[in-house]
Order: C-alpha cells, then sequence, then structure tokens
C-alpha cells in the first residue's frame, strides 16, 4: 500500500473515532487500531497526536477547496465563488460525508490548541479576497457565507434550527442572494 494510502486511511479513522466516541478518545492507539495500521505505521506519518489533527484540517480545506472548484467549474457568473462556498459547505446529511469526519477533527484542533488550525487560516486571506472579488456586493457575499458556515455547524452538531424543507429553503434563498 501507498505511503499517501496509508496516510490517507489513518486520517479517515482518526475522524471515524472522534465522529463516534469523541474528542476525548481520540488517541494515536485508538487511531492506529481503527485505521488497521500498527502504532509505529501511524507515527510513521504523524508524530503526534497534534500532527495528525493538523494534517485531517489540511485534508479539510482540501476538501473544501476541491468542492469548491468542481462548483465553479460550470460556474462563470458573478457570485460563483460565494456559491461555490455555500455548496461546499452545506453536508450531505443523507450520507457519510467526509466533511463530518474533517470537521469533528478541526474542532477538536481547535479545542486542544488554535495553533492547530495554521492550514485552515493560511487559506483565510486568499478565500477573503476571492469573496471580495467575487462580483457581487461584499456584504452580501460575507453575510451568505457567514450563513453557509452558520448551517455547516448547525448540521456538525445536530441541531435542527429549521426543518430540512425550510433548511433547503434557506440555501435556496442564499443562492438566489448570489445572483444579485
Amino acid at each position: 500500500m501507498a505511503q499517501s494510502d496509508t496516510r490517507q486511511r489513518v486520517l479517515h479513522a482518526a475522524g471515524r473515532v472522534v465522529l463516534r466516541q469523541g474528542v476525548r478518545a481520540l488517541t494515536l492507539e485508538a487511531v492506529a487500531r481503527e485505521a488497521g495500521v500498527s502504532k509505529g505505521g501511524l507515527l510513521y506519518h504523524f508524530a503526534s497526536k497534534d500532527e495528525l489533527l493538523t494534517g485531517m484540517v489540511g485534508q479539510f480545506v482540501e476538501l473544501i477547496e476541491g468542492r469548491m472548484q468542481a462548483s465553479m467549474a460550470s460556474d462563470e457568473a458573478p457570485g460563483a465563488w460565494t456559491r461555490a462556498y455555500l455548496d461546499a459547505s452545506t453536508v450531505d446529511r443523507a450520507g457519510d460525508d467526509p466533511m463530518d469526519r474533517l470537521a469533528t477533527a478541526m474542532l477538536a484542533a481547535g479545542a486542544s490548541n488554535t495553533d492547530l488550525l495554521q492550514p485552515l487560516y493560511a487559506r483565510q486571506r486568499a478565500w477573503q479576497d476571492a469573496q471580495r472579488q467575487d462580483g457581487i456586493d461584499a456584504a452580501t457575499a460575507a453575510l451568505v457565507r457567514l450563513a453557509a458556515d452558520g448551517l455547516w455547524m448547525n448540521d456538525l452538531f445536530g441541531i435542527q434550527v429549521v426543518s430540512d424543507d425550510e433548511r433547503q429553503a434557506v440555501i435556496d434563498r442564499l443562492r438566489d442572494l448570489t445572483r444579485g
């Protein structure tokens, strides 16, 4: 098995541990067991729990950006970046969305040590610039982005502020806002 495959398997396993058992259960031993690798194999890829969490945050950023690029590939209209962020942030509540696993890691990292969120912080400047240059009103773009983050956090914590139908109506309204 290639090193990158093992690394990915470990990252996914860590997310499953956090989702099933909570942040406190995230130990190198638990992750190694879940991934089906030895602790030494895990340590080859991640020398510490902090490195593992940082790796998960980095994978979260890559997932968001990959989803955004896919969305923008077929959308060149003003507001495309903001719509892509909305789409990328909207978790598929019907399935096993990898965003759930990675989001829990991001929360664990932030709760443990905000320095572990560096991969996310490093992208914020570029995301803010893209948001401001999206061809729509900057305040509207910020509003949609913040609302998308709020929906995402509600999904992550299982807080049903709105019904499923209302949730979809909110997403549709946010998307409409990006079209001016």
